[in-house]
């Protein structure tokens, strides 16, 4: 083994927890720019190279650690193929996170932290050839799956719904299902099919849990997210154009476009303003929920519901309104998927009153 090769897995093996987290971070750094909307074409043939580089990478590192058990040569690092396969996880996880992240709900985002904790555990516990074979191919699936929602309603379907998330895991399964066959085809004996067994049933329990958060609405109702709400005290369309006048937030809260208190006066109605991207060719409708909180029972609960149809393609989202008559109290207004999955929501506080501070906007 030449010096340069010695003195490079002598460095391995020192800092391989931080060279692996590195690999991550540098594909998480490289697509911070990239991820833009779910039918970028640019972004999603990144996103099936980074799949097909992972898979076969995965791979070549089990073909790797057959042959030298099979010749009983003590196995070095493969240091390259570690290093891209943390870089594909990275880089695929990061997209991921940016798209579910847009949804408005916190449960996307929560998934993607757990799995870069998997990714910091299963690097430092999991440094046996099966076991690693398993953590990678589970977090290979999870991807893939989460990736599979996206796309199949966005290129295939142009919808969204439970027979369309039915069809994603399909389409993911069948992925999987070849992924599984070309691995152990290449890499293991018949007497070891029980690994085979083994990730099977780790495929199977992702998919079950993935399916059991999709159906209890914790995950994001991809590839719809919100990019506009807030609630207005008028709201006017002039040819195609919305101008509605609010309450301004607090300077510091950035992160809403109208105030959490609304005064209002007597009969006079709230609108409540929302902004849905939906892929092109992709039309569905949405909801506008609005809730009232029952300080007596301390649930929400639905004062009225309208829905609407919104259409794909628009940058900036759909644009729809709906409006209500409050009464003093804590309200909310959910937008929905028409099967109940929250795209976001804008909650506030109303109360009977006068005020002057109102600024005008286009919307």
């Amino acid at each position: 083994m030449s010096p340069l090769k010695t003195r490079l897995l002598t460095v391995w093996k020192r800092y391989d927890r931080h060279i692996n987290l590195g690999g991550l971070a540098l594909g998480f750094i490289f697509d911070l720019w990239l991820a833009k909307r779910p039918d970028s074409i640019s972004d999603n043939i990144l996103l099936v190279v980074y799949l097909l580089a992972a898979g076969s990478v995965i791979v070549l590192l089990n073909m790797r650690a057959r042959r030298r058990q099979r010749e009983r040569v003590h196995p070095t690092e493969p240091l390259l193929l570690l290093l891209i396969l943390q870089f594909c996880f990275g880089g695929l996880a990061n997209n991921l996170l940016i798209l579910y992240g847009k949804s408005g709900t916190l449960g996307g985002s929560l998934l993607f932290v757990g799995l870069l904790a998997a990714f910091a555990l299963g690097n430092e516990f999991l440094k046996g050839t099966y076991e690693q074979l398993r953590f990678n191919v589970g977090i290979y699936y999870f991807l893939l799956l989460t990736y599979c929602v996206i796309a199949v309603p966005t290129f295939v379907l142009h919808a969204i719904g439970t027979r369309v998330f039915l069809a994603s895991a399909g389409v993911s399964v069948v992925w999987i299902g070849i992924f599984l066959y070309i691995l152990f085809f290449l890499t293991f004996r018949k007497r070891e099919k029980r690994h085979m067994v083994e990730v099977s049933i780790i495929v199977g329990c992702i998919l079950c849990v993935f399916s059991g958060m999709y159906f209890l609405n914790v995950i994001p109702p991809v590839p719809l997210s919100l990019k506009q709400i807030g609630v207005y005290h008028t709201l006017t369309r002039v040819d195609g154009n919305f101008t509605g006048t609010y309450e301004k937030p607090a300077w510091y809260v950035f992160w809403r476009d109208t105030s959490s208190s609304f005064t209002y006066t007597a009969e006079e109605k709230a609108y409540c303003f929302s902004a849905v991207f939906a892929p092109g060719s992709l039309a569905t409708p949405v909801v506008h929920d609005w809730q009232k909180y029952n300080a007596a029972t301390a649930k929400w609960e639905t004062s009225s519901t309208y829905s609407f149809a919104i259409n794909g393609g628009r940058t900036e989202g759909y644009r729809g309104w709906s409006e209500k008559v409050l009464t003093p109290g804590a309200w909310r207004c959910d937008v929905e998927t028409i099967t109940g999955q929250l795209i976001g929501r804008i909650s506030f506080s109303a109360m009977e009153g006068a005020t002057s501070n109102l600024s005008t906007t286009s919307l």
